[in-house]
């Protein structure tokens, strides 16, 4: 019989609550017990129960510290096989859910736009940073499905676009003029993996995006 590796995660960890709650509570009842029966006439000395007192501070730190050091290794354990699983994807071309980009300045953008359904009109603009289109990649229709899109750089004017942040902008209506939803993805060579404070990351082109957001590989 298997058993349930969460479940027995758990039953460890309140086996090792109780014994730190034991701990602490025994030391307590301990320096309770010696204030309680002390003689009036000659109370305990002062400066040994300030010692008793600081080394039940010292236990409860110790516990707390261990506790603190227990998640900390499994944080570290979740983030390696994140890693791990995510270094596999290096050299493989992917796609991700994302409308925003990096553009180096000379590298083309691979775009996939995924129509929930036909779009009779449809406007795909590329937007810098400041909010202005630089570049009107498609005017036409949309299929339903997924529509394969690339922008080799150059803007509106015929120039080539200045290396930055930029974004997607789709606009898609059915034919009756009722707006048709769309997703946009970002497709590349996955070249690097990064572990941030926002969790396990993949460079797809020269985009970083959260493991989260990959939605092919191919």
């Amino acid at each position: 019989m298997q058993v349930n590796t969460t479940q027995a995660a758990q039953a460890t960890a309140q086996t090792s609550n109780r014994n730190n709650l034991g701990t602490k509570d025994i030391f307590l009842k301990i320096l309770i017990a010696q204030m309680q029966n002390q003689d009036p006439l000659k109370p305990q000395d002062a400066a040994q129960q300030a010692t008793q007192l600081a080394q039940f501070n010292m236990v409860e730190q110790q516990i707390s510290t261990n506790s603190l050091l227990g998640d900390i290794k499994s944080g570290i354990q979740g983030q390696s096989q994140s890693m791990a699983a995510a270094s596999s994807l290096i050299g493989h071309q992917a796609a991700a859910q994302s409308d925003t980009f990096t553009f180096d300045g000379v590298t083309p953008q691979q775009f996939s736009i995924d129509a929930a359904q036909t779009a009779s009109t449809a406007t795909v603009d590329v937007v810098n940073s400041a909010g202005y289109v630089v570049k009107t990649l498609y005017t036409g229709s949309l299929a339903a499905g997924t529509n394969n899109i690339s922008w080799n750089g150059a803007t509106n004017s015929g120039a080539t676009a200045t290396p930055g942040n930029y974004s997607l902008k789709v606009t898609a209506s059915d034919i009756n003029g009722q707006p048709v939803a769309s997703t946009a993805q970002i497709t590349g060579l996955v070249k690097a993996i990064h572990l941030t404070p926002n969790g396990v990351f993949a460079d797809v082109g020269n985009t970083p995006v959260s493991m989260a957001n990959i939605a092919k590989i191919y």
